[in-house]
């Protein structure tokens, strides 16, 4: 199975949020939920994992796309949110049946 997350979904649901505020914080929370995913997910299914955030808060200088602890991160840099991308992402896919959308 194939794991395609919306980073910031589920940053909310989960209460992950880094309850400080200012310059980091946002980059703190995503460090989070990547910590929190790679601990919680098989080193085989991280493989099959893709990470999506929004764009607009990634830190400056940072590559569309990381591979942290075997999962795919990836930033909606040059799409108008996430949602965009994760739809690309499923319409591009070989197997979209096969997609957990989280």
């Amino acid at each position: 199975m194939f794991l395609l997350i919306d980073g910031y979904n589920l940053l909310h649901a989960t209460d992950i949020f880094d309850k400080g505020s200012g310059p980091g914080s946002f980059q703190r929370s995503r460090e989070a939920l990547l910590r929190f995913l790679a601990a919680s997910i098989p080193a085989e299914e991280r493989k099959q994992t893709i990470v999506v955030f929004d764009a607009t808060e990634a830190p400056p200088g940072l590559p569309r796309t990381i591979i942290h602890d075997g999962m795919t991160v990836r930033y909606a840099t040059g799409y108008a949110d996430a949602d965009t991308l994760i739809e690309e992402i499923i319409e591009q896919h070989d197997s979209p049946r096969r997609l957990l959308v989280v």
